[in-house]
Parts: C-alpha cells; sequence; structure tokens
C-alpha cells in the first residue's frame, strides 16, 4: 500500500459510515477481514450441532427436549455444544473487532460481545438433566440462554439501520432487517413460553424443543446476515462535511 493510499485510509476509517463495496476493493476494506472470520465461524458452528441432533435415538423428543436437554443426556453433547458455542463466539467477536474503528459502533459491539460470552457461559455451566432439581449450572445457563435469545436481534436491528442510513433499502439491508426481526419474534416467544415457568407457573403450551430450535437456527443465520452485510460495506469519506 503506498503511502498515499494508507493516509486515505486513515482517513476513511475516521469519518467511516457503511457502503456497499466495490468487488476490486473488498480485501482493502477494513471490515472484510474480520467478517470473513465471522462468517467462516458461523458457518463451522453448524456441523457440531447437526451431530449432536444426528444422535439422538428415540428415547428423546425434539418437540419437547431442549437442545440443553439434549447436551447432558446425549454422547459427547458438551463437547459437540461446546464447539458450535465456541465457534459462534469467535464470530461475534470477530465482528465486534471489525467495527471498532467505526464511529457510533460502541453499542452494539458491546452487544456482539455480550453475545459471545454468554455463549460460552451456557456452554461451560450446563443444565440439568430431566427429572433432576435444578441447581446453580443450570440457573447460570437458563440465564445465559435468555441473554442469547435476547441480544442478538437488538444488534442486528442496529446494524441495520445504520446501514439503511448509509444506503437506504438495499437487499442487504432488507435481508438483514427481515432476519432480525423474525429472529427478534422467535426469541421473544421462546422467552415468554419460558418465563411463566421461572417463576413457578404453568408454562405456556408452545412446544419447547421446536421453538428453541427455530429461535437458536435464525440466530445463527442472522449472525452469518451481519457477517455478510459488513462484508459487502466498507467505509467512506463523507462528502458532507
Amino acid at each position: 500500500m503506498t503511502t498515499i493510499e494508507l493516509a486515505n485510509t486513515r482517513q476513511v476509517i475516521s469519518r467511516g459510515t457503511l457502503v456497499p463495496a466495490q468487488p476490486a476493493r473488498l480485501g482493502q476494506t477494513v471490515l472484510a477481514q474480520p467478517a470473513r472470520v465471522g462468517f467462516v465461524a458461523t458457518a463451522a458452528a453448524i456441523p457440531p450441532i447437526a451431530v449432536l441432533h444426528m444422535e439422538a435415538d428415540a428415547a428423546v423428543d425434539p418437540v419437547s427436549w431442549t437442545i440443553s436437554d439434549y447436551v447432558v443426556t446425549l454422547p459427547h453433547g458438551m463437547a459437540l455444544f461446546g464447539m458450535t458455542a465456541a465457534a459462534l463466539a469467535v464470530g461475534a467477536a470477530a465482528l465486534a473487532h471489525g467495527l471498532s474503528p467505526l464511529p457510533g459502533t460502541r453499542i452494539v459491539r458491546g452487544l456482539l460481545m455480550v453475545w459471545a460470552v454468554a455463549a460460552v457461559v451456557a456452554a461451560v455451566f450446563p443444565t440439568n438433566l430431566r427429572g433432576t432439581p435444578e441447581d446453580f449450572s443450570s440457573t447460570v445457563h437458563l440465564m445465559a440462554g435468555a441473554v442469547l435469545f435476547a441480544v442478538l436481534p437488538i444488534a442486528g436491528a442496529m446494524v441495520t439501520r445504520r446501514y439503511r442510513r448509509a444506503t437506504g433499502w438495499g437487499a442487504c439491508t432488507i435481508t438483514l432487517a427481515v432476519t432480525s426481526a423474525v429472529s427478534g419474534l422467535l426469541s421473544t416467544a421462546l422467552i415468554l413460553n419460558r418465563l411463566p415457568g421461572v417463576i413457578g407457573r404453568p408454562e405456556l403450551m408452545l412446544p419447547p424443543g421446536i421453538l428453541q430450535r427455530a429461535s437458536g437456527g435464525m440466530e445463527i443465520i442472522e449472525l452469518a446476515v451481519i457477517a455478510l452485510t459488513l462484508l459487502r460495506s466498507t467505509p467512506r469519506v463523507s462528502q458532507h462535511r
């Protein structure tokens, strides 16, 4: 990179907003490498959780059993879920790091890091076996899970708003907006479905296993869409000084 290009890059970072990148210059953007890491890490989270479900037999019920129940019941469950959680945490942390040069991203970066930490905590502190009393580990796991499902849709909505202000309603903006909205609706339904049981009341009638898998799958998709959105964007110098 020449001295002029380096100077231009520094000026771009200091005044950065998100706009679609030209394919030829994508590798030169400050967001490209972290966004690629985020996308690859998110994709790497899928095989372990898929293997976990492939190990299930007739004794487990995907309708009423949550993923956490699978983890503590099936062979290699904790190891497989740990790999998925670690990959998702790396992906979210990479995206947070990629956004760090851009002004006005502190909150969304904080949310992504909180989400990454919650993923690790949920793996380190497993839930209790079905039919056994809840303990400290299961309580921590439940709280970490609530953070996981609550935080990412908010982060996605914030990235959507920033991108829309810079580029308008393009394909990336619409995709991220829809993904974040669906993820938010599923997460809200999941939390509301679980909340009565937490306070000692009868739980709602929605099937927890299916609802959690739908919400969890959508969050993985949302994280990947955030990564792709950032991969197609680049900081630029504002034309309005």
